[in-house]
């Protein structure tokens, strides 16, 4: 399947001709549906959720993935990824889905961290095959189980495709709207008002918009097939500039 864990290993992260021919239908609608909730805004009614209340697992593995991404001094990045983890558990509560916490928390905490050190797995040609690579690497030294070492890679794999694939784990559905949540402010009116407010007092934005746009320049330059670029090409950047988080 496109953007899996096993598809990135498979094409080390580069599409087919095909492969972005299928993106390109899969996003076009709910592109199109982001576009006209931007320009036509409607008020819908929230259901409350208390930031306050959400619990954090305090396990071994959170913890090494927090020091992992803590050691890239990239404040933005880890502020994204934090914001990532409270949007996605947000879209959670809104929907009534069960998940395992744990294993979306790694996820979203380690989601990105290819972006930083491509040096360390060079046949990649995604730098969410590298962020995989590299969460599994964790996973398996404090002997996760398999089944959700499985659910952590395919969802870091997969937040990348662009559009939310309802079929898949809710852990992988949560990080994809995560991450467009708070990259380009996808479904951000879904979310009460002062839910918004606490996440970004606790993790704010850092010029993240900037950051990201810089990262994102980066990855097309180091892998021009890869998902990012053909998603760039489709007006990624646009995108964040139209955010209703101006930076």
């Amino acid at each position: 399947m496109l953007g899996s864990y096993h598809w990135a290993q498979e094409k080390r992260g580069q599409m087919t001709l095909k492969e972005k021919l299928y993106l390109l239908q899969k996003t076009f609608i709910p592109t199109t549906q982001h576009l006209l909730q931007h320009v036509l805004p409607k008020q819908r009614e929230t259901i409350f959720i208390d930031f306050n209340k959400i619990i954090l697992p305090d396990s071994t593995l959170v913890k090494a993935a927090i020091e992992q991404l803590e050691e890239t001094q990239k404040t933005s990045l880890i502020y994204h990824s934090w914001r990532s983890y409270f949007w996605g558990i947000a879209f959670s509560q809104i929907h009534g889905w069960q998940y395992d916490n744990e294993a979306f928390l790694v996820a979203a905490l380690l989601h990105d961290i290819g972006l930083i050190d491509q040096h360390k797995t060079s046949k990649c040609q995604c730098f969410t095959l590298n962020s995989a690579m590299q969460a599994e690497q964790l996973c398996k030294y404090h002997h996760y189980p398999e089944n959700k070492i499985n659910l952590v890679t395919n969802a870091i794999c997969m937040h990348m495709n662009g559009f939310t694939d309802l079929s898949q784990p809710k852990e992988v559905i949560m990080l994809q709207k995560g991450t467009s949540c708070d990259v380009i402010g996808s479904e951000l009116h879904l979310i009460d008002k002062q839910f918004q407010k606490q996440c970004l007092e606790n993790y704010p934005r850092e010029k993240f918009n900037t950051s990201f746009k810089a990262y994102i320049q980066e990855e097309i330059k180091r892998h021009p097939h890869s998902r990012t670029a053909f998603l760039n090409k489709l007006g990624l950047s646009t995108l964040i500039q139209l955010s209703p988080f101006k930076e």
